[in-house]
């Protein structure tokens, strides 16, 4: 009971004490560190002279001279602590306070009778609060005064003792050493609790805002969260992120992340068909900046996806012009933030049932393609400028993924790794940007193991992301007809035979609707019987069961401008142009079919981009 009565006791002392310290320095959110040790210097140095004069009542030592100026001294501080610590005046007083602590200490030298550990006792804690108080600016010139000083002073006192008060007895000079260390350690006592208690001070503010800040990144990653992820739930195509945030930290004992890389992958119906729509990527800047770039892009997307679900207009749309308008109206929401926010991406589209790839490539690092234990690139150039940095019509590129390829997708932190130090200590960063090939094989494409073996090689530098995508079919598309069938179609073709052959093709169509051969040969029937716009129908639909017919698309674009379907011919034409913008004769057809339908400035926009294409081709 008596223990805890004690303990009871000193947990208040210590809290009066802890109050009476802060009132005396100045509360935290008023003064900084270098303020509060000037008004703890001087409190101490109050103390200190108060000693000194008290002592002058139980001996003698000083003479009137000296005590004159320790009082006036004495009275100096009073009024420079009043001044820092309520008027905070403190530009003005540390020149003063520095002369006025060099003074004293001299003066009680001088009446010390020369006595050198009084001395060292004295300079000791004065040149280190000056040197506090002085800032690093100017704490090297307090020690050279300091150590001059003292030389100085030595110097004098061989050269003329008699300038020195002569305490000869030992009696005498205990007296005065007592005096002084009793004096000296006083002042070294405030001196050090007030250093303690400003660091103390520091570091709770110091934590305080690291925690609100932690807060507010956790903030931001819960509005990040949702954003991001695998959406689709496709049988036939299988998605898989991995996310390697640069940023890490902790929030009431959990780990986070932030930063700006973001997957995400949904699911939309483009003309009656289920694609599943992917992003992979990387906002400018790390922590809270990278991480503003994936809360805008994020929530562009998802309205993006929500006006496909719920607008009819868009759902109407090809793959390609779907990815030039998602990419069109991603971009002019990052244009408003005025360059100081951009993004790099890889923005695409897969095919549920075919497999077949559509992406736009904004100076995102190339995607990687893992098959039969091989990775190479699909494409090596970049089809678009940035998010926000410049809007041009970019190239839209394809690729088929068969039945165990492995895409993989990343942004460029899988490629800027700090590898080790030179000769010099600098950082070697690896530019190398093909050896993640040699990495995804040893990994064998799985995305999880690749990003763990990269942080084995190296520190990451940048955000790390990786999106996988794998097309595992449920069920084998038939891409052909039965050899019988296919014979007497083809031989009643050849006869002339065509409504003879169109009855067998439109009951094999019935049977198998996404068979694309049926397709190809109702094109052929179609065409020669004059049916135009029943053979570009034919064609679009051929093509949208095999994609990669540039020259089917072709035959649409015809077919349709023959059946007078002009917007239709433009819709089927603008698909060639969005993967080869550089085939003059499309071009051509554009310009006309422009004008046809009275576009005339979009007609003059291709007629610009014709006849720069056609100077660069002749020169």
């Amino acid at each position: 009971m008596r223990l805890t009565n004690l303990a009871t006791i000193f947990s208040f002392c210590r809290r009066i004490f802890s109050h009476w310290i802060v009132n005396l320095l100045g509360p935290t959110d008023q003064f900084v560190m270098r303020h509060r040790i000037l008004n703890g210097t001087l409190f101490a140095g109050l103390i200190a002279m108060l000693v000194g004069l008290g002592s002058e009542f139980f001996r003698e030592g000083f003479e009137m001279g000296g005590l004159l100026a320790l009082w006036a001294a004495f009275a100096s501080t009073i009024l420079f602590y009043y001044l820092s610590r309520v008027k905070r005046y403190f530009q003005i007083l540390i020149i003063p306070t520095f002369i006025i602590s060099s003074l004293t200490a001299c003066l009680q030298i001088k009446y010390s009778g020369g006595i050198v550990s009084a001395n060292v006792m004295l300079f000791a804690p004065i040149l280190v609060l000056n040197m506090l108080i002085l800032g690093k600016r100017w704490d090297s010139i307090a020690i050279v005064f300091f150590v001059c000083l003292l030389f100085l002073i030595n110097e004098i006192q061989q050269s003329f003792p008699h300038w020195f008060s002569d305490y000869s007895s030992v009696t005498a000079r205990s007296e005065d050493f007592l005096i002084t260390a009793v004096s000296i350690l006083l002042l070294l006592g405030l001196m050090l609790r007030t250093l303690n208690r400003s660091y103390e001070d520091a570091i709770t503010e110091v934590s305080r805002l690291k925690y609100q800040q932690d807060g507010d990144y956790y903030l931001t990653s819960l509005l990040t969260r949702p954003l991001s992820g695998i959406r689709n739930q496709s049988k036939n195509v299988q998605f898989s992120s991995y996310i390697k945030q640069k940023k890490s930290f902790q929030f009431k004992n959990k780990e986070y992340e932030l930063g700006g890389d973001i997957c995400v992958t949904d699911q939309i119906v483009l003309r009656g068909r289920n694609y599943c729509v992917f992003a992979n990527g990387d906002a400018m800047g790390k922590s809270m900046q990278g991480a503003g770039g994936v809360l805008v892009f994020g929530t562009a997307f998802r309205a993006l996806i929500e006006r496909t679900h719920r607008e009819g207009i868009l759902s109407l749309y090809f793959p390609e012009r779907w990815l030039h308008t998602a990419l069109n109206d991603l971009n002019n929401v990052f244009e408003g933030f005025d360059g100081s926010m951009s993004m790099s991406l890889l923005l695409g589209l897969v095919d549920e049932k075919t497999g077949y790839m559509f992406y736009i490539n904004a100076e995102h690092p190339f995607p990687i393609r893992y098959r039969d234990g091989k990775a190479h690139f699909l494409s090596e150039q970049a089809t678009n400028f940035k998010l926000g940095m410049h809007k041009d019509r970019a190239r839209i590129e394809t690729c088929w993924i068969r039945p165990g390829d492995t895409i993989i997708l990343g942004s460029d932190g899988r490629d800027d790794l700090e590898i080790g130090l030179d000769a010099s200590q600098t950082r070697v960063i690896n530019f190398d940007h093909t050896s993640i090939l040699k990495h995804v094989e040893e990994t064998r494409g799985e995305i999880t193991e690749l990003g763990k073996k990269l942080q084995t090689i190296g520190e990451l530098t940048d955000d790390l992301s990786f999106l996988s995508i794998r097309y595992q079919p449920i069920e084998i598309r038939q891409t052909t007809l039965d050899a019988p069938i296919m014979e007497q179609t083809i031989q009643l073709l050849k006869e002339n035979k065509d409504l003879e052959a169109l009855q067998i093709i439109e009951g094999e169509k019935n049977q198998n609707i996404e068979n694309p051969i049926v397709w190809k040969l109702l094109y052929q029937v179609y065409r020669k019987l004059g049916q135009n716009s029943l053979a570009a129908k034919a064609a679009e639909t051929f093509t949208i069961l095999h994609p990669s017919a540039l020259q089917m698309i072709w035959n649409g674009v015809i077919q349709y401008a023959k059946a007078g379907m002009i917007e239709e011919s433009i819709d089927m034409a603008e698909r060639i142009y969005s993967r080869k913008p550089d085939v003059l004769p499309v071009l051509k057809v554009l310009i006309k079919l422009y004008k046809k339908s009275k576009r005339p400035e979009r007609a003059a926009e291709y007629v610009s981009v014709y006849q720069k294409l056609k100077a660069n081709t002749e020169g």
